[in-house]
């Protein structure tokens, strides 16, 4: 009987049809929204199964432990909080990259996407200092390297020194990620359009002191 029922148990947990990259994504999906919902702590393998219809042994196949896990939902956000790197080739004004680079024109459903996930960091990684040293150490965040790199290589900012490009990085994303983090939640474009257009006239005078 037990044999039987981990046949059905796994039949259930993959559906016909679904390649090992799509039942990926399910996980993912069904897996950042267990963690913004409930937290690293209180969400659980069988939650997750439950929420991606796959069984425990498909997320086990797939994932080696919950950090694993935590470590691809904020790997498959990375793009909404740091768009680096850039396009080859790409020649825009300053302002205009760095609005890119930190996706200062996303859709509303984006910035939501964006504003859980980096709560859930933060948040997360305060109480669990284990799950911020795995995404360092695996480079899953490397947002300030990935910045100072595009520094490095962006003819406006000249020939910056190593110090200078750290320092340019750590000023940029205390702009920006001082801002997207907010205290209280916001409701809505017509909270969300406000703060991003006070983000880039911060961006602004910041380059008018550097450049």
């Amino acid at each position: 009987m037990e044999e039987k029922s981990d046949k059905t148990e796994l039949a259930r947990g993959r559906p016909r049809g679904l390649t090992v990259e799509a039942r990926r994504q399910q996980i993912i999906a069904a897996a950042f929204e267990a963690f913004v919902e409930l937290g690293f702590a209180k969400t659980t393998t069988a939650i997750v199964a439950a929420k991606a219809k796959v069984s425990k042994r498909t997320i086990y196949e797939v994932f080696a432990d919950k950090i694993t896990l935590f470590a691809a939902v904020v790997a498959e956000c990375q793009p909404l909080i740091l768009d680096l790197p850039r396009p080859e080739g790409e020649s825009l004004e300053p302002l205009d990259s760095l609005v890119a680079i930190f996706r200062l024109n996303i859709s509303d459903d984006e910035e939501r996407v964006r504003e859980a996930v980096l709560n859930l960091i933060a948040r997360e990684s305060v109480q669990f200092p284990e799950l911020s040293d795995y995404l360092y150490e695996n480079k899953i965040i490397r947002s300030r390297e990935a910045l100072i790199d595009w520094l490095h290589s962006t003819p406006a900012f000249g020939e910056l020194s190593t110090d200078d490009a750290k320092t340019y990085a750590g000023m940029l994303m205390d702009i920006v990620f001082g801002a997207l983090l907010p205290r209280r939640r916001l409701k809505g474009t017509s909270h969300r359009q406000p703060r991003n257009e006070s983000i880039k006239q911060r961006l602004a005078i910041f380059l008018r002191g550097v450049l």
